[in-house]
């Protein structure tokens, strides 16, 4: 990332309690309770409901104390990268795909399978997300959520300006008409949509697409020099008629809402997570709306996925209680009605089924969203390899040198495949 990113991620860090933020795997009281350390990234209203769900936890389990921190994703990474490095890994760890498969091959991450049927019931999770959490037959991480790809949009930019946003079944040339008219309706003021170039993730559901992804099966990059200088030319190239934010707006944005040109009304819309919805109704007072990706080849290459997933620690010195609390926080239905979907709809359908009549507002949506697009879906891809972590921020680096002229686009595409291949071995 930029530098200015990597200041907006350091300074953000929210610690929710302090208890285990920085140390190794809790210990065992001289009263015998059981601590345990659990950490995650995310915003105040993930905090808030999960705080909520492991109160819950506690009140059943007496005897497990449970300490919880959190952090916007980037310093969060950086700091378990620091505690992993030195043996300190937390109990329960809430990881990612890019990073899942860097972690378990470095020794960090337990097997989930010794623990299923003896405190883990997978049972009512979809058989995908648990391969998605699954290396070489090693189950490393639960799914914390399923979710989805989605434009987010500020309904009343586009009512103001008069132009029709987004919606499904539209094409790429539709989706650039209306940013390009937005920008031009609003005198320059907003534009079209937050810039992609940055983020890898979107360039690989670009690619699904026609076929192709980031990665390989087998690990290896998916997709050729030509394609990435293909997208590169192509977002940058939006950035001239205002349908995509300018270098200055774009490199702001870490991915949080606190640095979103959406929510700043720079931007009518911006690629996320369906997941993040609620943290973006949590801190704007305007009306967010979810749309497909646009496709003109009948795929749509979004995928159901696992949001985050849960995972134990080696270093942890109570697996077995770190299962369990895992285990309540994906299929208790209560533990799942205070999370609702801050981490994107609940795996296990006997919760989703039990949510579904309760949820209301930026919830409702989601689950309305994911139940819409569900004929959209392609299955979760593989755990990438090692080193997606390093190339996902590279990519947002390099991208940032491309995009403010310091190189040409064949020039970043080079850089980022050879450091790439690098990154992965």
């Amino acid at each position: 990332m930029s530098r200015s990113r990597r200041q907006r991620a350091g300074a953000i860090v929210a610690v929710f309690a302090l208890g285990s933020a920085l140390t190794a795997c809790a210990d065992t009281p001289d009263d015998g309770t059981v601590e345990l350390s659990f950490q995650w990234w995310g915003n105040d209203e993930r905090a808030q409901a999960t705080q909520a769900a492991i109160d819950l936890f506690m009140a059943e389990n007496p005897d497990i104390r449970v300490e919880v921190s959190y952090a916007d994703y980037n310093a969060y990474v950086e700091r378990l990268s620091t505690q992993v490095a030195g043996g300190n890994s937390p109990d329960v760890i809430q990881t990612d795909t890019p990073f899942l498969r860097e972690f378990a091959d470095r020794g960090v991450l337990r097997d989930l399978g010794e623990y299923v049927g003896e405190g883990i019931d997978t049972g009512s999770l979809p058989t995908e997300l648990i391969d998605a959490g699954s290396i070489n037959g090693i189950l490393y991480g639960l799914p914390a959520g399923q979710n989805t790809q989605a434009i987010l949009l500020d309904n009343a930019i586009w009512e103001e300006a008069g132009v029709t946003p987004p919606e499904a079944g539209w094409t790429w040339a539709q989706f650039e008409a209306a940013g390009a008219e937005l920008h031009e309706a609003t005198d320059g003021e907003v534009y079209g949509y937050t810039d992609v170039g940055g983020f890898s993730d979107w360039f690989d559901f670009w690619l699904r697409q026609d076929g192709k992804a980031l990665y390989n099966p087998d690990g290896t990059l998916g997709f050729e020099e030509a394609d990435l200088v293909a997208f590169w030319t192509w977002t940058k190239g939006l950035q001239d008629n205002g349908t995509f934010t300018p270098a200055e707006v774009t490199t702001t944005f870490t991915g949080g809402t606190d640095t979103s040109p959406l929510l700043a009304g720079r931007a009518g819309g911006e690629f996320n997570y369906d997941s993040t919805a609620p943290g973006y109704h949590a801190a704007f007072d305007g009306e967010i709306t979810l749309s497909p990706w646009p496709t003109d080849t009948g795929s749509s290459g979004m995928t159901a996925g696992a949001a985050s997933m849960y995972s134990i620690g080696t270093a942890s010195e109570h697996p077995e209680e770190a299962a369990q609390l895992i285990d309540f926080m994906v299929n208790n239905v209560e533990a799942g009605q205070e999370l609702g979907v801050v981490r994107s709809m609940p795996p296990n359908s006997a919760v989703r089924e039990a949510i579904a009549s309760e949820l209301d507002g930026p919830n409702q949506q989601v689950f309305e969203y994911q139940e819409s697009v569900a004929g959209m879906l392609s299955g979760a891809p593989p755990a990438p390899p090692a080193g997606a972590g390093s190339v996902k921020r590279s990519f947002t680096v390099v991208y940032d040198s491309f995009n403010f002229g310091g190189m040409s686009v064949e020039e970043a595409a080079a850089q980022l495949i050879g450091e790439a291949e690098q990154s992965i071995g």
